[in-house]
């Protein structure tokens, strides 16, 4: 085990049952609401013209990021330490940095998370892809997100809080890379880069 491995050990080994149950129990709602709202995606899509798949594909993409466990009632740490807003004792901040720091892995994180959400947002020039395309995109990012999600809460039972910190990073990277990037704008591609790019550091 390398130096950096058991310190993230230590920091993990921290976190009560109670604490994991929280984030757990939070994870999964996230997951169980975003199935929901893919299920009327799914529904709607028949019924969506070429000229409105544009506006369709950002709202998909957002909501899906709406959905993603960034929040901290999704994280142990978050749960056990943060409640005084001191974070003391926190073994993600000794490992990671305060989350409140600008530097932090997850302020990082986060900065690039919400900048790929506001790209999103903002692209209104409309398709960069034929129709077709853009149909085959999005019936693959609706099918793609609610097998993640299903995944995601099948395995988050058996998993301590190490693992649950993987297992969210690696989630959040599979469901940001389902994302129908190519129907929009370059922007877009380069703030989903950068998301990727800090996630490397996310746990």
């Amino acid at each position: 085990m390398t130096d950096r491995a058991k310190e993230l050990e230590e920091a993990a080994a921290s976190i009560d049952a109670a604490s994991l149950e929280v984030a757990r129990e939070a994870v999964i709602t996230g997951c169980q609401e975003l199935v929901y709202w893919l299920e009327l995606f799914s529904r709607r899509l028949d019924g969506v013209e070429p000229e409105k798949e544009h506006k369709f594909a950002r709202a998909l993409a957002l909501t899906i990021l709406g959905h993603l466990p960034t929040r901290p009632g999704t994280c142990p740490f978050c749960v056990q330490y943060g409640q005084s807003r001191s974070c003391q004792g926190c073994g993600y901040a000794a490992t990671h940095g305060r989350c409140d720091s600008d530097q932090s892995s997850f302020s990082l994180f986060i900065e690039a998370f919400c900048e790929l959400g506001r790209a999103i947002h903002q692209d209104t020039e409309g398709l960069n892809c034929h129709p077709d395309d853009a149909r085959l995109s999005l019936e693959h990012c609706i099918r793609s997100s609610r097998r993640l999600a299903a995944e995601m809460m099948e395995d988050i039972d058996s998993l301590c809080t190490r693992e649950l910190m993987e297992r969210k990073a690696r989630y959040l990277g599979q469901m940001i890379d389902t994302l129908p990037k190519e129907l929009f704008g370059p922007e877009i591609m380069e703030s989903w880069r950068r998301v990727h790019e800090m996630l490397r550091n996310y746990w």
